[in-house]
C-alpha cells in the first residue's frame, strides 16, 4: 500500500508516490511561470532614434510621422514618443526620439537600453554626414556605448543624413571611419585594464584596434544614406532606405 495510517492517525505517503507528486508539482509551476512570462513580457515594438545634437534625428523622426516639408526643430531635454507608426506589413510601432545632449547619455542607457531593452525592436543612429569629419570620434563613442549597452540582439541602423550637401561623407566613408575609431576605443579601454575601483574595463570586443564589423552578429549594424530635409525647397526628402529597414525588422 502506498498510504498507511500510523498510530497517531497521520497518513504517511510512500516515498515513490511523494517523488512523483513533487515532480508533477514542479512541472506545473514551471509551465505556469513560463505562460505568465509570455503573457506579461514586454513586446519588442519600439524604434529608438539617437544621435548627437544637430544630426537631424528629430527631423527624421518627424518625417516618418508626417510628410510635412516644414519641420521646425529645437534642442530638447526630454524624449518625444509617437505610438501608432504603421509599417507596410501593418505592424504598429512606437517611435522614440531621444535628446542628443551628452549630459543625458546616462539616462539614455539606463532608461532605454537597460530598463526598456526588451521593448527595443531597432535603433536608428542618425549621423550628420556634412560634419562627420570633425565629429567622428564623438559619434564612435556614442555608437560604441550603444552597441555595448544594448546587448547583442538589437539591430542598429546608421542613417548618414544630409546627403544633399556637397561636403557630406558617403555611408562607405562613415562606415570605414567608425570601424577604425571603434578599434581605437577598444585599444584604449583594453590598455586601461582596471578602473580606480578595481573593476575590469568593459570592451566591445577583444580585437583591439583591429576591430571590424564582421565581429558583430550578422546584420547587427547597417548603413544607409538619407536626406531628411533638403536645402532645396523643390527637392523631396529621401528617407526610403530608413523606412525599408524598419519594415524589414
Amino acid at each position: 500500500m502506498s498510504i498507511s495510517d500510523n498510530e497517531g492517525g497521520v497518513m504517511d505517503l510512500d516515498p515513490t508516490v511523494l517523488s512523483v507528486v513533487v515532480a508533477v508539482f514542479v512541472v506545473v509551476v514551471s509551465i505556469l511561470v513560463f505562460i505568465l512570462k509570455r503573457c506579461f513580457a514586454s513586446k519588442a515594438d519600439t524604434i529608438l532614434f539617437a544621435g548627437l545634437n544637430g544630426a537631424g534625428k528629430t527631423v527624421v523622426f518627424s518625417r516618418l510621422i508626417n510628410e510635412d516639408n516644414e519641420v521646425n526643430t529645437y534642442v530638447s531635454m526630454t524624449s518625444t514618443e509617437y505610438s501608432g507608426y504603421l509599417t507596410d506589413n501593418g505592424e504598429s510601432l512606437r517611435l522614440v526620439d531621444f535628446p542628443g545632449a551628452e549630459r543625458l547619455r546616462k539616462q539614455l542607457f539606463e532608461k532605454m537600453l537597460h530598463a526598456q531593452r526588451n521593448t527595443l525592436k531597432g535603433i536608428v543612429l542618425v549621423v550628420d554626414s556634412s560634419t562627420f569629419s570633425k565629429e567622428s570620434r564623438d559619434v564612435a563613442e556614442l555608437l560604441y556605448d550603444i552597441l555595448y549597452e544594448s546587448g547583442k540582439s538589437v539591430p542598429i541602423l546608421i542613417a548618414c543624413n544630409k546627403q544633399d550637401l556637397a561636403v557630406s561623407k558617403s555611408s562607405q566613408a562613415v562606415s570605414g571611419s567608425l570601424e577604425r575609431e571603434i578599434g581605437l576605443i577598444n585599444q584604449s579601454r583594453e590598455a586601461a585594464l582596471q578602473t580606480t575601483e578595481g573593476d575590469v574595463r568593459r570592451v566591445l570586443t577583444d580585437s583591439g584596434k583591429d576591430f571590424c564589423w564582421d565581429e558583430l552578429p550578422k546584420a547587427r549594424v547597417e548603413f544607409v544614406e538619407c536626406t531628411a530635409q533638403s536645402e532645396e525647397k523643390d527637392e523631396d526628402p529621401q528617407l526610403s532606405l530608413v523606412v525599408e529597414w524598419i519594415d524589414r525588422l
